[in-house]
């Protein structure tokens, strides 16, 4: 079902990808040859754009240049670059006709390279640039917009007499409608300041929930114990994955790829450095054991479906009022004891049928020093 839906656009995303790609490094360089010691660039670059597997997809369809890929998970042509030395070494030749992972496996089938081409993919690959991928920044057209408008404000006081000519209702619409609009992207932006809803970063190792948590039927709770006893949920440490991958050292999608990252980071003792994705104001106070041990909320309810993900992003905004909402739908068990003895008013209110249910609201669920400092 995936499949169905996403990897049309994921193509079409990266055939995009391949004329851009194709305008920005054969138009300064058309006509130039760059043979170095193992090959030729310009070739190398030709077969990585036009060579072509059994269902039609060149190299560059599957190791993608500016975007991560969440559904073949194949290694990226910089992750391919940061490897030319043993390419240099070995040749790439061994690589490329039997390549870790079924899914590459399966893409490579019936395809070989000869001596020269060989030479010449190691040249093309030394010459990319290994540095991870960064999104870029998308324009900012409110901030243009608010400065016009205030610059559009200025200009009517300045030329009043050249304004005298406009009729006098549209001049008494103009102001009203800068003010008006002035007014909304203020208002915007104080509401989603600091949110970050879908926010999806490109992690420095591929780690699929879906694999660990759906197909491995692993427990949210193995490699996240915090949510059961303390604040924060937390992050596994690298000893924790070697429980598993010290004996799985090879996965069906990239091979050792990925995995290989995860051993040398504990051969060397290197923390691997996450990206952290959910993120609360530092004067807000979150408790996990509150919520999931003694609450039960699901993860599902803050994280969304996170076991069927191969990227983790952000699903909810986390925002005051997405957190009161919640307070105010959510029903507190009081068959506990704590509450009896805290709240005995509201216990027998509910046991005299006055209630039939208390809210979080409802035992300071709202009060402001409760997730506050």
């Amino acid at each position: 079902m995936i499949d169905k839906y996403v990897r049309p656009m994921v193509h079409f995303r990266r055939l995009n990808m391949m004329v851009l790609l194709m305008v920005l490094l054969r138009g300064p360089l058309a006509g130039q040859d760059f043979t170095g010691d193992y090959g030729n660039y310009r070739a190398g670059d030709r077969s990585f754009l036009e060579i072509v597997n059994a269902e039609g997809e060149s190299c560059v369809e599957c190791h993608y240049f500016n975007e991560p890929d969440s559904i073949n998970w194949n290694p990226s042509a910089m992750d391919l670059a940061g490897r030319v030395a043993i390419y240099k070494a070995e040749g790439i030749g061994l690589y490329f006709s039997d390549p870790e992972g079924e899914v590459l496996k399966k893409a490579h089938t019936g395809i070989s390279l000869s001596g020269e081409q060989q030479s010449d993919f190691i040249a093309y690959l030394d010459h990319l640039q290994t540095s991870p991928f960064i999104p870029s920044v998308p324009v900012r057209w409110k901030m243009f917009l608010f400065i016009g408008m205030f610059v559009f404000l200025i200009l009517l006081r300045v030329e009043k007499k050249r304004l005298k000519k406009l009729p006098k209702i549209v001049r008494r619409i103009l102001v009203p409608a800068a003010w008006g609009v002035i007014g909304v992207i203020i208002v915007q932006d104080a509401l989603g300041f600091n949110l970050s809803k879908n926010y999806a970063p490109v992690q420095p190792i591929k780690f699929s929930h879906s694999i660990h948590a759906t197909d491995n039927q692993i427990d949210c709770n193995y490699c996240h114990p915090g949510v059961l006893k303390g604040k924060n949920a937390g992050i596994p440490a690298i000893s924790l994955c070697m429980n598993c991958h010290q004996h799985q050292k090879e996965g069906t999608r990239t091979g050792r790829f990925e995995i290989r990252k995860v051993l040398r980071a504990a051969e060397d003792s290197v923390a691997i450095r996450w990206v952290r994705i959910h993120n609360l104001p530092d004067f807000t106070y979150f408790n996990h054991m509150q919520h999931v041990t003694i609450g039960e909320v699901e993860c599902i309810t803050c994280h969304g479906e996170v076991e069927n993900m191969h990227i983790v992003r952000q699903v909810e905004d986390l925002s005051m009022g997405w957190c009161i909402k919640c307070h105010d739908e959510t029903k507190v068990d009081f068959s506990n004891d704590y509450y009896k003895t805290y709240y005995p008013a509201l216990n027998d209110s509910l046991l005299t049928g006055r209630i039939d249910s208390i809210m979080v609201s409802d035992i300071n669920g709202r009060e402001c020093s409760v997730c506050h400092y």
